[in-house]
């Protein structure tokens, strides 16, 4: 419980210190091409998933930044079994180009709230995205994640290009060598200056026996800096 707590102070104290720079810093961000923030509801044929993912450095040149996903899942009929979230916040340290070690705190409704360690991959170019994220949790059944996102998004011209992205996850439970959840989401669509939109697809498998949630729909996206 202390290492829960201690771990629970840093990330609050992170918080508080990126909101504080966040007005200050916003032009600077601008200028300098950090990282964007995502957000995305996607509405399929059996609910809404809202999902948001934060990389970025604490300021330009910082070896410290921070990792953040979160979402959540809601069945349109409310069904309380099938509501889902996610919510994940790391410290990043860069130890080489684009190579950073992460530890932070993850809480989702099936293995509740645990701290977290692992380390980072983040692949920038023009019309490129990759972001690979393999980590452990640090106490109870020592899941094992492997979380990856491949964009490419080339341009037509200044305003129009196109969207596509895969997004996949595995999640496995080490004590009782047992699947957790693994999934993988498409998208295809268009950008038009800060938004994407389109079509998308959800394959999930859930538990041991890896119960298929299969989805498809249309996906929203614009970037937040």
């Amino acid at each position: 419980m202390k290492k829960i707590a201690s771990i629970t102070l840093l990330s609050i104290g992170l918080s508080t210190q990126i909101l504080a720079q966040q007005k200050d810093t916003l032009s600077t961000n601008k200028s300098n091409g950090t990282a964007p923030i995502p957000l995305e509801a996607f509405a399929s044929n059996k609910g809404v998933l809202m999902q948001m993912v934060v990389t970025k450095h604490l300021v330009p040149q910082s070896k410290f930044g921070i990792f953040a996903l979160t979402e959540y899942y809601g069945d349109y009929k409310n069904d309380q079994s099938k509501n889902k979230y996610l919510a994940q916040t790391y410290l990043t340290y860069d130890i080489l180009k684009g190579m950073s070690v992460v530890s932070g705190v993850a809480i989702n409704q099936a293995n509740g709230f645990r701290p977290t360690a692992g380390l980072q991959y983040v692949l920038k170019k023009k019309d490129f995205f990759v972001l690979l994220l393999p980590r452990v949790d640090l106490t109870e059944t020592n899941n094992m994640e492997a979380f990856g996102i491949f964009e490419y998004q080339p341009k037509f011209n200044e305003n129009w290009g196109l969207y596509t992205r895969f997004q996949g996850l595995y999640n496995h439970n080490t004590s009782a060598n047992l699947h957790e959840i693994s999934y993988a989401r498409l998208r295809a669509g268009l950008s038009y200056k800060n938004y994407q939109f389109g079509l998308g697809a959800n394959f999930a498998s859930y538990g041991p026996a890896k119960h298929k949630e299969n989805s498809f729909g249309i996906f929203v996206r614009t970037q937040l800096f």
